[in-house]
C-alpha cells in the first residue's frame, strides 16, 4: 500500500493527520466507536494518515502498532506513536522489528508521559533510551543495523521507517526554550525526517520555531499540532494534570465564555482550529496534526474548508490566536506594524537573554563540582593523569567491579548516585540524570516542564536541564551543553567504578558525538566531526 503520508511530505504537499486515542481494553464499546469514527475520518480522503497514541497520560492502553496493523489491513495509513517510557532498548528493537515486518513505516518517536498508573500500583518506568537515541536507532536500522554474530559483525536487512519526532516550542522561560530547541536539533541530526509540535495556542511561538529551524540551516518539515481544546481539558492542563501543555488565563476565560453557548463551544473550537490551520499554512508548516476529544469526520471537513477560506487573511488570524504567557521569553523580538502595534509575529533580531536563576538549589554543589572536575577529572592534566594511573593499578589488582566505596559514598552524598557505572554528571553539569530526572534524560529536557520545574515533581525539583542551562550560562560556557550528543547508558558498567570507566574511555564520555547546536556561533547546525557511531547513522540533514 502506498504511504500517502511519506509521499505527501517528500513532495511538499500540505499534509493532514488526525489523532485517535485507542484507550484501555481490547474490545470496549467506547473504544470501538472511536475506531469507527477514525475510519470515517480517513474515508473523507482529506487525511494522509491516522495518528495513533501510545499510552497517553502514562496510562496503559491498546498497543498503538496493533491498531496500526488493523488500519493497514483496511487500507488506512497509520502514523504510530512510539514512546520510550515503558520499554528497554531490547524491547524497543524487538517491537521495531515487528513493525517493519507488518509494514508499518510511519513512526513518531517521543519520550512519553511519566507513568501514573498500572496493575496493582504505578508501573516501573523504563526510559532506557531517550527520544534522540531512538531516532539514531531507526536511522541505523534503515541503513542496515550492524549486530554481533558468531563470525564477526553482521549487517541486517534495511528497514523502511519514516521516523519523526516531537518539539515543544510553547515554553516561556529562557532556561526552558533554549534547551528545547537544542534537543530538537539533536533529533534532526539523529535522523528525524519530520517533526510535530506539542499543542499550544500562540502564533508567535509557532513562527519562532520555523524561524529558528531556518536560521539553523535545517529543512526538516514541521507539522503543527491543532488540538480542539475544551474547557474541561483546559482546566486539567492549567492544573498541570496534562504535562507539557500551557493554557493562559486569557485562553481559559475565553473557553469558559464559549462554553456558555448552546453548542457548548463546539463552533468556536472549530473556528479556532481553522484559524490555526490557516496560520500554519501561512507560516510555512508542512502540515497539521488535528486532535481532540470527540473529533468527527464532519468537524474535520468543516475545519479544513474554513481554513481554505481564511488562508488569504492568515495574518489577521494570528491576532486571534495569541494566547502566550505575558512577559514570556521569545528567541526573537516582536514585530510591530506601521502604527507600532504588535502583529503577533517576530522579526529576525534576537531578544536579549536576561533570565537569571537565583535560587540556590539551581546551583547547589556547582562550585564544588567544577573544582573537583578541574583538578582531578580533567584528562590530560596532572590530576587526571594521577587518577588514571591509580585506576589502572586498582583494575589490574582487584578488577573493574572491585569495591569502590570512596567514589560511590561521595557521589551518593552529593548527587544521589545509584552506582550505574556510566556516570552522566558531566553531560548534565552535575545533576544526576539517573536519580534526579525521573525520565533519565541525558540529551535534553522532555516536553513536560513548567516554569523550570520537573513534570513529576513540580515545585520540588527543577528540571535538570533548566539547571544545566543556567549553570552553563552563569559560567559563560554554553558550549558545555551545545557540543555533543550523549549515547545511551552502558548497563554493562553497572556496579563498576565510574572513575575507572571514565579514565579508561569506556563510558559515555568516550562515545559522545560532536555537534554544533544553538544560535550564538553563527554556524549552521549539524555534525562537527566524523565518529565511529556516526558511520552507522544516515546524517544527511
Amino acid at each position: 500500500m502506498k504511504n500517502r503520508f511519506k509521499s505527501a511530505i517528500e513532495s511538499g504537499e500540505f499534509v493532514v493527520t488526525c489523532e485517535i486515542i485507542p484507550g484501555r481494553g481490547a474490545h470496549e464499546e467506547a473504544q470501538q466507536r472511536e475506531i469507527e469514527e477514525a475510519k470515517k475520518i480517513y474515508a473523507t480522503g482529506r487525511v494522509h494518515a491516522m495518528s495513533i497514541t501510545d499510552n497517553p497520560g502514562g496510562n496503559p492502553a491498546l498497543l498503538a502498532d496493533t491498531l496500526g496493523q488493523e488500519f493497514l489491513s483496511e487500507g488506512i495509513v497509520p502514523l504510530v506513536h512510539f514512546t520510550c517510557k515503558d520499554r528497554s532498548r531490547n524491547q524497543i528493537l524487538s517491537q521495531l522489528y515487528s513493525m517493519e515486518r507488518l509494514g508499518i513505516e510511519n513512526i513518531l518517536f517521543m519520550t512519553g508521559d511519566y507513568q501514573v498508573s498500572g496493575w496493582e500500583g504505578r508501573a516501573r518506568p523504563a526510559f532506557d533510551l531517550d527520544s534522540v537515541h531512538v531516532q539514531m536507532l531507526a536511522s541505523e536500522m534503515n541503513a542496515g543495523l550492524v549486530v554481533p554474530a558468531r563470525k564477526g559483525d553482521a549487517v541486517e536487512q534495511k528497514t523502511h521507517f519514516f521516523n519523526g519526532g516531537v518539539v515543544n516550542p510553547f515554553k516561556y522561560l529562557e532556561g526552558e526554550v533554549i534547551p528545547q530547541y537544542l534537543k530538537m536539533e539533536k533529533k534532526i541530526i539523529g535522523g528525524a525526517k519530520f517533526l510535530i509540535t506539542q499543542l499550544g495556542y500562540d502564533a508567535r511561538k509557532m513562527e519562532e520555531l520555523i524561524r529558528y529551524r531556518d536560521e539553523r540551516g535545517y529543512d526538516t518539515p514541521i507539522i503543527a499540532n491543532i488540538f480542539l481544546l475544551t474547557r474541561g481539558a483546559a482546566k486539567l492542563m492549567k492544573k498541570g494534570a496534562i504535562a507539557g501543555c500551557y493554557v493562559s488565563d486569557e485562553l481559559l476565560a475565553t473557553l469558559e465564555e464559549e462554553a456558555q453557548a448552546e453548542d457548548k463551544g463546539k463552533a468556536a473550537r472549530v473556528e479556532r482550529a481553522a484559524q490555526m490551520v490557516a496560520i500554519a499554512k501561512g507560516l510555512g508548516y508542512a502540515g497539521v496534526h488535528i486532535g481532540g476529544f470527540g473529533v468527527t469526520a464532519e468537524m474535520l471537513e468543516r475545519i479544513l474548508d474554513r481554513a481554505e477560506e481564511l488562508a488569504p487573511e492568515w495574518k489577521e488570524c494570528v491576532k486571534k490566536v495569541n494566547f502566550g504567557k505575558p512577559g514570556g521569553y521569545f528567541v526573537y523580538k516582536a514585530e510591530s506594524d506601521e502604527e507600532g502595534q504588535p502583529t503577533g509575529l517576530n522579526v529576525a533580531d534576537k531578544s536579549p537573554k536576561p533570565e537569571q536563576a537565583r535560587e540556590r538549589k539551581v546551583f547547589k554543589r556547582w562550585g564544588l563540582s567544577k573544582f573537583f572536575h578541574h583538578w582531578v577529572l580533567t584528562l590530560g592534566k596532572r590530576g587526571g593523569k594521577i587518577l588514571e594511573r591509580r585506576m589502572d593499578t586498582l583494575d589490574r589488582k582487584k578488577g573493574v567491579y572491585r569495591h569502590h566505596g570512596l567514589e560511590h559514598t561521595g557521589k551518593s552524598m552529593l548527587y544521589g548516585c545509584m552506582d550505574c557505572g556510566d556516570c552522566g554528571l558531566e553531560a548534565t553539569l552535575y545533576t544526576c540524570p539517573m536519580t534526579q530526572c525521573p525520565k533519565c534524560q541525558r540529551n535534553g529536557p522532555c516536553g513536560g516542564t513548567f516554569d523550570g520545574w520537573c513534570e513529576v515533581f513540580p515545585g520540588e525539583r527543577y528540571c535538570i536541564w533548566y539547571k544545566a542551562y543556567h549553570k552553563a550560562k552563569k559560567d559563560n560556557a554554553l558550549e558545555r551543553i551545545t557540543r555533543f550528543i550523549t549515547p545511551p547508558n552502558h548497563w554493562e558498567l553497572y556496579g563498576s567504578s565510574p572513575w575507572s570507566a571514565y579514565t579508561h574511555r569506556r563510558d559515555n564520555c568516550a562515545g559522545r558525538i560532536p555537534v554544533s547546536l544553538g544560535l550564538d556561533d553563527g554556524v549552521e547546525g549539524g555534525i562537527t566531526e566524523e565518529t565511529d557511531l556516526l558511520k552507522k547513522v544516515d546524517t544527511k540533514l
